[in-house]
Parts: structure tokens; C-alpha cells; sequence
């Protein structure tokens, strides 16, 4: 790994002085030893994983270190940010956030893997929630006598899991177990993008063909 950086930091439609960010920045890659070589910074919402600074950053960041402020700039869940750092963890790079403390190194050092795994056990516990909500909102649809079939359709943060896996290295199938679909589904998600299913869906599981 070189001694070269890059920093991230997405600004939030509520942030008042940036600029703090940016210097805390500056400081953590200094005692470091690290060369900042890309400042990146991007405004908006968290909500978008696939926005086009924090894709740059990752491909970047490859054998390099990535800093950035705190881990909500960097991803808008769990999920998010597991999977944005094994992204670059796999690619031989270093992830830090530098106000709580956490620095992720590609060889697997034990505070490393502790850290990964805790994530990993969070994000696990956000796809029961999105499951068990996407259960309990077909029954209530059901319920209502709404036919579920022409209605399965994919998010935007779900084709950007598939893309991220794959990117990654990762096979067809972990892709599609990440995003919380179908194998047929992820490969669809790849490459025409979000949107109904082109046949309907499966109600009884919820999840798209």
C-alpha cells in the first residue's frame, strides 16, 4: 500500500461549516503520514449509494487509504457501508474514519475483522427488517385484494448493491443474496437497470424474477 489518500466527505443539506470536516480531514491524513492526492467532496442526500464522488473515491482508493469524516457521509446504512468497504478492503485499500476511531486495513488484522464482523452482524440484521417489512407489507396489500404480481419491483440502492458485488469480485449469487433478490433478478438489475419485472414477480416470497 502507498502513503497516498484520498478524502471523501459528502456534505449534508444541513451542514453548516464543511469546512470543519475538510480540516479534520487534512489533520488525520498528516499524522498519518499520508499524501492527500484527491480531495473529493460531493452536496446531497445520504440516500443514493451510487453517487459519482463516492464511486470515484472507491476506485481511487484502490491500494491506497480513503478517509473520511464519519461513516454516515460514507454510506446510508449498514449495508451500505459494509459493502463500500469490502469493496475497497478487497482492492487492497484502507478505510478510515477518522472522528470514531475506526481504521480497516486490507490484511485482516484482528481490530479489522472485529470491526468488519460487527458490521457484517448489523447489516444481517437490516435485511431481516427489510424482509420482514416487505412481508408484512404484501399481507396488508393482500389484504386489501391488491394483485402483488404486476407490482414487484426493484429499487435504485438495490441495482447499486449488485453493481458494487460484482465490481467487487463477487459471484452472481452473493451479488443477488446482498441486494435481496433473485439471481435473474441481480443479472437484470446489472445491466437494464430498476424497474417492474419484466413478467410479474413472485407475490407469495416477494421477491422479483
Amino acid at each position: 500500500m502507498t502513503d497516498e489518500a484520498i478524502t471523501y466527505h459528502r456534505v449534508s443539506t444541513q451542514d453548516q461549516h464543511p469546512e470543519l470536516a475538510r480540516e479534520e480531514l487534512r489533520r488525520a491524513a498528516l499524522a498519518r503520514g499520508l499524501t492527500i492526492i484527491a480531495p473529493l467532496e460531493e452536496t446531497g442526500s445520504g440516500a443514493n449509494n451510487d453517487r459519482p464522488e463516492l464511486q470515484r473515491a472507491l476506485k481511487l482508493a484502490r491500494g491506497r487509504t480513503l478517509l473520511v469524516w464519519k461513516l454516515d457521509r460514507f454510506g446510508r446504512s449498514a449495508l451500505d457501508v459494509l459493502t463500500n468497504i469490502q469493496r475497497l478492503t478487497d482492492a487492497g485499500g484502507r478505510f478510515v474514519a477518522v472522528t470514531q476511531g475506526l481504521d480497516i486495513r486490507p490484511d485482516g488484522d484482528a481490530m479489522s475483522k472485529l470491526i468488519l464482523g460487527v458490521l457484517a452482524a448489523v447489516a444481517e440484521f437490516e435485511r431481516e427488517l427489510i424482509r420482514e417489512r416487505t412481508r408484512l407489507g404484501l399481507a396488508r396489500a393482500r389484504a386489501r385484494g391488491v394483485r402483488l404480481g404486476a407490482q414487484c419491483t426493484t429499487t435504485p440502492e438495490q441495482a447499486a448493491s449488485v453493481r458494487q458485488a460484482r465490481e467487487a469480485g463477487r459471484s452472481w449469487r452473493e451479488a443477488a443474496q446482498e441486494a435481496g433478490v433473485t439471481m435473474t433478478t441481480a443479472r437484470r438489475l446489472a445491466t437494464k437497470g430498476v424497474g417492474p419485472a419484466p413478467s410479474g414477480g413472485t407475490p407469495e416470497t416477494g421477491v422479483c424474477q
